[in-house]
């Protein structure tokens, strides 16, 4: 699977475009699994595992308008046998690199880059699940308020059969604002004095 999705969006009343990037992983150095120190695994496992790439294509806002970030959710389901229907384990998460943080990246503008591997934990099988927003963030400009401009969905499935792992990518879609208001909720919950929220 090799993808180019764009996905309009207005900041502070000037369209954009966001361009994604979604593509099988076919090499550990291109990714940058070989820069990862320590790995609990052998890094060309993420090898079939979804890339995913996503900026603002040529930003028209200038100077202060310019400020956006990425929230990324992650949801994972855990399988202990290959036969069951129904997970053991369903959880939703934030994906950030910082504690205490909903953003995955921010800047003017900011870009995100994930590159998931190996998830399975001592299961049979899997599904990880991605759902990646572009936001306006909490600033004085905007009465510090957290806006929703662009989401998208991606992740994949992955299994072990006869000792053999087998990853299978998901369809990567846009979501609109109704399931941002599903995951505001999530959030609220979890981050009570974040502003904005």
């Amino acid at each position: 699977m090799n993808k180019v999705l764009h996905i309009p969006f207005n900041l502070m009343g000037i369209q954009n475009i966001i361009e994604v990037i979604y593509k099988a992983n076919e090499s550990a150095k291109e990714s940058g699994f070989d820069a990862l120190a320590d790995l609990p695994f052998d890094p060309n496992l993420c090898l079939g595992y979804p890339v995913m790439h996503a900026r603002v294509k040529d930003m028209a806002n200038t100077g202060y308008r310019r400020q956006c970030g990425w929230i990324q959710l992650v949801e994972r389901e855990y399988y202990s046998s290959n036969t069951l229907d129904k997970p053991d384990e369903n959880n939703i998460s934030v994906d950030s690199p910082v504690s205490d943080s909903i953003f995955c990246a921010f800047g003017s503008p900011a870009e995100i880059y994930d590159a998931p591997c190996n998830n399975l934990n001592g299961n049979a099988k899997g599904k990880w699940t991605a759902f990646t927003y572009l936001v306006e963030y909490p600033t004085r400009m905007n009465g510090y308020k957290l806006s929703f401009l662009a989401g998208f969905q991606w992740g994949y499935e992955e299994a072990l059969e006869n000792n053999t792992l087998n990853v299978k990518m998901q369809d990567i879609k846009e979501l609109n604002y109704e399931k941002w208001g599903e995951h505001i909720l999530f959030l609220k919950e979890q981050y009570p004095k974040l502003a904005g929220v």
